[in-house]
């Protein structure tokens, strides 16, 4: 569905037109452009807040020892459960949108506490995620400081090549700080682009066995067709595997989101 609006009645219906001739789910002519517009925002609103709900229980489950995937599959058998994974969330709308909606509702004397506490958490799940990472690589004896870690995926959704406020950096940069050496895996990226925007430059294939530790930040097909087994054959024996995204059986991996 679109919401479309227009500056006038004729101007509305000429765009309320082409959007029915491509759209085929149809559209919804809003009685104003404010009404549009904040429709839309608090579409990526509303997104960004089941899924920063799913992460801070994430954070609860793994700290009480319980899957959380298990969790909300087993939580999704009940009809109107909504199905939000836990993950990173980037992009141009959904980590965006809600600091429009938050700026606008500041400058008029409201401070809008649920929507800014969900941003907080989902902005800080990259640091989470290499937190974690650290310490499954010091449980299992390994010394992060000079350790090498692969970073499989930098877009900021799977199966699209768009870096565009990508989350996954933060994972990069967090490991960085420990002065683990990183590098970044994503067939689906221009590395020109990676180096423009983050001053990254993705390998074109990991080194086969050479990896302390593997993350899984996106799910490309690419990774799904890899399986256990091929990206495993990336980490050195023993190397530590954390899934962010669900790609990887719970029992091929030593901890996912």
């Amino acid at each position: 569905m679109k919401v479309t609006s227009g500056s006038t009645p004729q101007a509305a219906d000429y765009v309320d037109e082409l959007y029915r001739r491509i759209i085929k789910a149809g559209t919804h002519k809003a009685s104003s452009l404010k009404v549009a517009e904040a429709a839309k925002v608090i579409e990526n609103t509303q997104r960004d807040l089941n899924i920063a709900l799913v992460n801070d229980l994430a954070i609860l489950f793994n700290k009480l020892g319980i899957d959380t995937l298990e969790v909300l599959e087993a939580a999704g058998t009940k009809w109107n459960f909504l199905p939000f994974r836990p993950g990173l969330v980037g992009g141009h709308c959904i980590g965006v949108d809600p600091y429009y909606l938050t700026h606008k509702a500041q400058q008029i004397g409201h401070h809008p506490q649920v929507i800014l506490a969900g941003r907080r958490t989902n902005d800080s799940m990259g640091f989470y995620v290499a937190d974690q990472v650290v310490k499954l690589m010091l449980r299992k004896g390994m010394n992060p400081v000079r350790a090498r870690v692969l970073v499989m995926g930098l877009s900021f959704k799977e199966n699209c090549s768009d870096l565009r406020n990508s989350r996954v950096v933060d994972i990069i940069e967090t490991l960085v700080d420990y002065n683990v050496k990183v590098d970044v895996f994503d067939p689906w990226v221009d590395v020109e682009q990676a180096k423009q925007e983050y001053g990254l430059n993705p390998v074109a294939k990991p080194e086969a066995g050479a990896y302390d530790a593997i993350v899984v930040a996106v799910a490309h097909d690419q990774f799904r067709l890899l399986g256990a087994d091929g990206i495993r054959a990336f980490g050195k024996p023993g190397s530590v595997i954390y899934d962010v995204k669900h790609v990887l059986p719970r029992d091929a991996i030593d901890a996912r989101l």
